[in-house]
């Protein structure tokens, strides 16, 4: 055998060798997949891989979005920086009503599960 065969024979046990990997994967992932008919919808719009706190997390975090992008859609507007609600605003005025403690207690354990997912100790 020459050089050029060997290299040949080479390359196609190198190719035969890849191709079985891939099959592999294929059949490794056929028998793990969950089949989508089955799946609710929630779960095909959110994914198995959320927790119901992460997804609570996530829905506060989008209401202090939502006020934030109004009152500065407000500032706007109205030309005036005065009326932008920051969070040092909101936990201001939250603070001083006793119902306001309990809205901070649920925006603080949110935030909390929402650093912990980013952190990612929590799925």
């Amino acid at each position: 055998m020459d050089e050029n065969e060997v290299k040949a024979e080479k390359k196609r046990q190198k190719s035969e060798a890849k191709l079985a990997k891939r099959v592999a994967k294929v059949d490794l992932a056929d028998t793990t997949a969950q089949p989508q008919a089955t799946a609710s919808p929630s779960q095909i719009q959110q994914g198995d891989e959320s927790s119901v706190g992460v997804r609570f997390a996530e829905i506060v975090r989008g209401i202090i979005y939502v006020i934030l992008a109004v009152s500065l859609g407000v500032a706007l507007v109205l030309g005036e920086g005065e009326v932008i609600i920051t969070l040092e605003d909101i936990i201001n005025n939250l603070l001083v009503v006793t119902f306001g403690k309990i809205i901070l207690v649920i925006i603080a354990l949110a935030l909390f599960i929402y650093g912990l997912k980013h952190m990612r100790l929590v799925k």
